[in-house]
């Protein structure tokens, strides 16, 4: 497991801290709240792919969190 960075996605018409690990090939979004769902995303032939539902809802807003962070670090 590698701790990338915390961002804030909103969830319900709220805003909830997350914080993103990297393992097994995917990017795991963990809330701090822990009654939050936890969301994870692989990236596969250059597409951004939710592993599940829930994931998919959210999708829009954690990738572009996950793609700023994999900007900064080039």
């Amino acid at each position: 497991m590698e701790d990338l960075f915390w961002t804030t996605l909103p969830i319900d018409g709220q805003n909830a801290d997350y914080h993103i690990i990297f393992e097994n090939e995917t990017y795991c979004f963990l809330p701090k709240n822990t009654a939050l769902p936890r969301y994870c995303f692989r990236r596969t032939h250059d597409e951004w792919q939710a592993v599940d539902e829930a994931s998919e809802g959210v999708k829009d807003n954690a990738v572009d969190a996950l793609e700023k962070y994999l900007l900064k670090q080039h």
